[in-house]
């Protein structure tokens, strides 16, 4: 399979786990915080919370790669950067506004902790988010620094040494934890993102296989991996991360074609900015819409594609033209500037 229909394929699952965790904030989630009723949806859709574990199953995939190919730390910190913050300063403005000016008050926070947000560092301040779902962010700029530390010591391409020391790691800190379960051990345990780390490695390993093809050592770590999740996790937890793992088996071995169909590529294409805004902008519209008597699935139905529709105009209208502008400027600065070229002046001779 070619490297472009692999992306299309893996970009396509990114899109439906975006979707699968729309749907659930907006039935089961939204049931939890805010009452109400779904139609009966709310158990049909409570599995779309497991779409962040594939989210970081793909990012173990796509960022690997990528440290692969970029040049230093700092071009992989830029790159980065183009990538997420376009969608996300909007994201964060446009839900500050509707969250402000709604009636919600368990959804709102103040302006000083909101412009933290901007930075995409508020977990790390201790600010509060202005959009819950903003703490997978968290989530993958560590494993953005952990990635960016492999880079630095020029030690990236050592991966089953990477691999097994940090599984050995987070072994130890979820054992650590489980034993004593104080505030510092749950607060290491958030920050080493060990409830998540099995997630990023089961997506390198799939690169490597990938690049270098079927060896038992890299699937002998996904297996390690599932049952870290089996033991720390929950059986369901794993259940759907075996699931996953098998579907980027099949990806690989070129058995899911189907998922390049162009629907599907593009709810990956949109996907970013769907996850950013979906969820206190549509609790926002959902209580609304409650309070009016529009409580029949229909009309969640209706907000889920309207999100969708305002996913689209923010990735073409905001995120694509941005980054592009911002790659082209660094692009421009990177290319060697042409040595003048000039004459000398005779010496005159005395």
């Amino acid at each position: 399979m070619s490297q472009r229909k692999r992306f299309t394929e893996i970009d396509a699952l990114r899109g439906l786990a975006a979707l699968a965790v729309v749907l659930f904030h907006y039935t089961t989630r939204y049931e939890e915080r805010f009452g109400g009723e779904s139609g009966g949806y709310s158990e049909i859709f409570s599995f779309g919370e497991f779409g962040v574990q594939l989210f970081f199953i793909i990012s173990g995939f796509v960022i690997y790669m990528s440290i692969l190919k970029v040049k230093s730390v700092s071009d992989f910190a830029i790159k980065r950067s183009f990538r997420l913050y376009p969608a996300y300063i909007f994201a964060v403005v446009l839900t500050f506004t509707v969250v402000t000016l709604a009636s919600i008050e368990q959804l709102k926070i103040d302006l000083l902790p909101a412009l933290v947000n901007l930075t995409m560092f508020q977990d790390f301040f201790g600010a509060p988010r202005v959009d819950g779902v903003y703490w997978t962010l968290r989530v993958e700029m560590t494993f953005y620094i952990l990635m960016a530390i492999l880079l630095f010591f020029k030690v990236e391409k050592k991966v089953m040494p990477i691999v097994l020391t940090w599984i050995s790691a987070s072994v130890i800190i979820q054992l650590i934890h489980r034993s004593m379960d104080t505030d510092l051990t749950a607060l290491i345990r958030e920050f080493s993102i060990a409830s998540f780390s099995h997630m990023f490695i089961i997506g390198i390993m799939f690169y490597c296989i990938w690049q270098h093809g079927d060896q038992l050592k890299y699937y002998a770590v996904i297996a390690l991996c599932v049952i870290y999740d089996l033991a720390f996790m929950s059986i369901e937890n794993a259940l759907f991360t075996a699931a996953f793992v098998a579907a980027f088996y099949l990806i690989i071995n070129n058995k899911m074609q189907f998922l390049s169909s162009p629907v599907l590529v593009f709810f990956g294409t949109i996907s970013y900015p769907l996850y950013l805004i979906h969820q206190n902008i549509g609790y926002v519209i959902l209580n609304k819409m409650h309070e009016m008597g529009y409580t029949h699935p229909i009309f969640t139905a209706m907000l889920v594609g309207a999100t969708i529709l305002a996913a689209y105009i923010i990735f073409r209208y905001v995120e694509q033209p941005v980054q592009n502008a911002l790659y082209k400027l660094y692009k421009g600065q990177q290319k060697p500037r042409p040595k003048k070229v000039g004459f000398k002046q005779p010496v005159k001779k005395i």
